[in-house]
């Protein structure tokens, strides 16, 4: 499970090397400022035990004072002022050689460079300076000629105060340097705070949308991949973010609508193929039992055609004997002994071609004409002469069929449809040529029927008639007739009391030629 390849590894694994990366990004931009800091840091500290002009400056002016009140009449003050200005001397001799060693270990920045020379001038004037002092507090000690001396001593001072005065600060460039240095400093530590807040920021939006734009569109889809494939087809992924991810959960929506309409489909044409299983296997046993029938009930018929034939032969012989009225009605009643049974015999055969299922032999039959004789004997029949029938005929239609096998449909459907109308109701009979079929509709405006009723109408014995008017056989067998064609017939109603219509669907070619 560690290495399984998910997409959300993968984009927990892209989310990583983003952070990775801006981590990275950000420590080394510390480290540049950082780094940046310690050499301004280390630059200022060097600048701190840079030389001073103002040590010089403090060290002339610290001359001033004693020069300005110097005893000229007392001994013992004089030698006391005396070694008091020669250690002032002495003090200012090491501040200027501090200097220009400090001077001398400035780095060689183009400020220095230019300031150099004229530094150094000055420093050597300070110092001649300094020594013509010291030159003039020896000569102090003698009285004569201390008042002379102390002038000059007092022109000296004010000359060294003015030396150390223009001496040039070497590092005055280096110091708005290093402020400069240090203000960038801060702005790039500020603009750097300020970018990685934003990057952050960003990143975070980015991670809280990639969840939402990403991981929940797929957690979705999953749960409903999960869902589907333990049999819950009525669920549905929602997803509202009008991209790929909606787009794929519409097409699987889509995909489990099919699939749902698929086997709902499935399931009902297995319960129709199992109704014409059931119907099948009752059509068989109807079949077994009418062959047993006819086989029974064969013989004595045709006996009993025979012996009426003998006593119509020998009645002739005697009809002499009998009054003519009386003899006509003998002959009669023989006559329909013979017919009957000549009819009964009729049945039990086509009983039997029933049950052995022989293939009618089918030819080109034109069906316009089929129905136009249906509807011609039907509209004789007085228990229909109230009731309207009609048919228009667009021409010959022709379909490879068994001729009597359809006629026996469409009468079928027709005594149907004018017994399910009241007197004053209509059937209407369509016929439509199509390229490879031609329909047959029958449109009543009669009782109608229940969708139970249309569930059960094909089977063997069922009929919604009322009484004994219907042995529920003749759908069975029109259904069973047009299956054998290769056809279909169809029956639909609104309900009770709305009519009903029944399409017969017909291949223009027999199976076998348009397999060929």
């Amino acid at each position: 499970m560690l290495f399984t390849r998910t997409i959300r590894r993968k984009l927990l694994l892209g989310a990583g090397l983003v952070s990775g990366m801006l981590v990275i990004l950000s420590a080394s931009g510390m480290w540049a400022l950082l780094t940046n800091r310690a050499v301004v840091n280390e630059l200022a500290f060097e600048l701190n035990d840079a030389p001073q002009p103002t040590e010089l400056l403090s060290a002339a002016a610290a001359l001033v004072a004693p020069v300005d009140r110097w005893p000229v009449r007392n001994d013992a003050e004089s030698r006391y002022q005396q070694m008091h200005v020669g250690t002032l001397l002495d003090e200012a001799q090491q501040r200027a050689d501090d200097y220009r060693r400090k001077a001398d270990q400035l780095p060689p920045t183009a400020v220095w460079l230019a300031q150099r020379p004229f530094t150094y001038k000055w420093i050597q004037d300070y110092a001649a300076c300094r020594h013509r002092l010291d030159q003039l507090n020896q000569q102090m000690e003698q009285r004569e000629t201390r008042v002379a001396t102390l002038k000059k001593m007092r022109r000296e001072v004010a000359n060294l105060t003015d030396i150390a005065a223009q001496i040039p600060d070497p590092v005055e460039g280096l110091k708005g340097q290093l402020e400069s240095a240090r203000q960038v400093y801060k702005s790039a530590l500020t603009t750097l705070g300020v970018a990685s807040a934003v990057v952050v920021v960003l990143f975070l939006g980015w991670l809280r949308s990639g969840y939402l734009w990403i991981f929940v569109p797929i957690r979705k889809l999953h749960q409903g991949a999960r869902r589907v494939a333990q049999g819950d087809f009525k669920y549905r992924v929602e997803l509202n973010s009008h991209d790929e991810m909606a787009e794929l959960a519409d097409a699987f929506n889509k995909m489990t609508t099919r699939f749902q309409e698929i086997t709902a489909d499935l399931d009902r044409q297995v319960q129709e193929r199992s109704k014409q299983l059931v119907r099948s296997e009752r059509l068989a046993g109807v079949g077994f039992l009418a062959a047993g029938v006819a086989h029974e009930i064969n013989n004595p018929l045709s006996a009993i055609a025979m012996a009426s034939e003998s006593l119509e032969g020998r009645f002739q012989e005697h009809l002499s004997a009998f009054e003519p009225a009386e003899g006509q009605v003998i002959q009669q009643y023989l006559g329909m002994i013979q017919n009957e049974s000549f009819r009964c015999r009729e049945i039990t055969a086509r009983l039997l071609d029933f049950a052995r299922g022989r293939d009618a032999v089918r030819e080109s039959t034109d069906v316009s004409r089929l129905v136009e004789e249906v509807v011609a004997m039907v509209q004789h029949l007085s228990k229909y002469r109230d009731k309207t029938l009609e048919f228009a005929s667009a021409g010959p239609c022709y379909a490879e069929v068994h001729g009597p096998e359809i006629k026996q449909v469409i009468l079928n459907l027709v005594a149907n449809g004018l017994d399910a109308v009241d007197s004053g109701g209509t059937l209407k009979i369509f016929l439509q040529e199509q390229t490879d079929d031609i329909v047959l509709t029958f449109v009543d405006n009669g009782c109608g029927m229940t969708p139970e009723v249309i569930d059960n109408l094909f089977e063997p014995f069922f009929t919604s008639k009322a009484g004994s008017q219907g042995t529920g056989l003749g759908l069975s067998i029109s259904h069973r007739i047009i299956n054998q064609h290769g056809g279909t017939i169809s029956p639909s109603s609104g309900g009770p009391g709305q009519g009903s219509t029944f399409v017969v669907r017909l291949p223009r070619r027999a199976k076998s030629q348009r397999a060929a």
